[in-house]
């Protein structure tokens, strides 16, 4: 199921029952339950500390600059999450806010080659991607990739407020 058509309260949802399945398939010490959920996770809408930048591919698409971090091994990555209000990890006191945009993930990990990837880092459903595994995923999914016409109310990234913990 994609959240792609959902409104925001249906996408909540949706990114809600993922996030649940993410647990119970990082719990599962056979890995199966992984085969389960990134189909779903292939066709779902993730948020990623990102905008549109000004230089553009050989196809002349604009390419998407994204944050970057750097793991503790010093190994730089990406961090993505299925829900704005996961992004609370980043916050400091003095970076409170972020440029959020909504991408398919198939898309982002297409955007992001050759990258290492992390969804929803330092939570319960934490998983890291590897550049191969994504490349993987990326060819499984290519119809995800396809043009799709652009919305009539196109919705412009926003900055997200992550809510300070009292």
């Amino acid at each position: 199921m994609s959240n792609q058509q959902l409104t925001p309260e249906q996408m909540k949802v949706f990114n809600k029952a993922l996030e649940d399945r993410i647990i119970e398939a990082n719990q599962d010490k056979t890995k199966t339950k992984w085969k389960t959920v990134l189909p779903d996770l292939m066709a779902a809408d993730v948020f990623a500390v990102a905008a549109m930048g000004d230089k553009t591919d050989a196809n002349g698409n604009r390419l998407l600059n994204v944050m970057v971090m750097t793991n503790k091994e010093g190994q730089q990555i990406i961090p993505f999450f299925t829900s704005p209000a996961r992004m609370s990890v980043l916050a400091t006191p003095q970076h409170k806010s972020f440029n959020c945009m909504k991408v398919n993930t198939v898309r982002l990990f297409n955007a992001i080659k050759g990258r290492t990837a992390v969804l929803n880092p330092g939570s319960p459903c934490s998983k890291i991607f590897t550049p191969f595994e994504m490349n993987l995923l990326v060819m499984e999914n290519k119809e995800l990739l396809k043009v799709k016409p652009a919305p009539a109310n196109p919705v412009a990234p926003t900055d997200t407020l992550v809510a300070e913990d009292d």
